[in-house]
């Protein structure tokens, strides 16, 4: 994808912008926005589906600032340090099973740390995987969490040591 295509899928997707808009900013006729607007289908699902979770939980900042937090943070738990690859590695591998896997745990979930904050406050937000964020639920703060999250980490580890 080159840069120009980054830029155009930012201000399609991301700002919301109306072709005009971006065809000025970027100098280039619709036919080529239309084309990449195709060509580009499976990245702007994947924005999409940010966005989606952005609207689920009602969050009040603006998606592009949301969408920066999302993309700078990297893919693992806050509290066990699993990565949505090493989930994946298990679920294949057979070492984890769970019959909510069709709905929830193969992607990271939005955790706020502090669980009586709201989703506004960037700083309280996290990833957390399906396992530490259905256990910790809206009673345990960050600090006490983590606690168990070294639990879930030495079971993920055992795990794939088998």
């Amino acid at each position: 994808m080159t840069d120009q295509q980054k830029e155009f899928l930012h201000l399609c997707i991301v700002e919301q912008l109306n072709y005009k808009t971006i065809a000025e900013k970027l100098d280039l006729p619709n036919t080529t926005l239309t084309s990449w607007y195709e060509e580009l289908k499976e990245e702007r699902l994947a924005i999409a589906s940010i966005r989606n979770l952005w609207t689920r939980k009602k969050i009040k900042m603006a998606f592009s600032d949301f969408y920066k937090w999302y993309l700078s943070h990297e893919r693992k738990c806050f509290y066990c340090d699993i990565t949505e690859q090493e989930i994946k590695e298990l679920l294949d591998s057979g070492r984890l099973t769970t019959k909510r896997i069709a709905t929830r745990g193969r992607k990271l979930e939005l955790d706020r740390k502090q669980p009586e904050l709201e989703y506004d406050n960037i700083d309280n937000l996290a990833f957390a995987c399906y396992w530490c964020n259905n256990a910790k639920t809206d009673t345990f703060t960050e600090e006490e969490f983590l606690k168990v999250g070294k639990v879930f980490k030495e079971i993920w580890k055992q795990r794939f040591e088998q």
